[in-house]
């Protein structure tokens, strides 16, 4: 997701575009683009078809350590305890 194209979109500049996402939203809009691959992610677990590894790219992270920092910084947990959590209550 680039940025300055969703700028352009709505016809503001990107800094406009964030402060007006921000004042909406209540979220940064890099924040928000975190919490939804994270959710993407968090259904990729569940569904148990890829490896974690697989589920970090397909979820739009560069790196696997970024990847499972954002997640343990917005579920509490990593990957990996997230996936045996909800086997394990399910």
């Amino acid at each position: 997701i680039i940025l300055k194209e969703l700028a352009s979109k709505v016809n503001l500049t990107p800094e406009s575009f964030c402060r007006y996402f921000k004042l909406r939203t209540g979220k940064a809009l890099s924040t928000f683009i975190n919490d939804v691959r994270i959710g993407n992610g968090c259904k990729m677990l569940i569904e148990n078809k890829y490896s974690i590894s697989q589920i970090c790219y397909a979820s739009g992270f560069n790196s696997l350590s970024n990847f499972n920092r954002q997640f343990k910084r917005i579920k509490g947990l990593t990957p990996s305890q997230y996936k045996l959590q909800y086997f394990k209550e399910s």
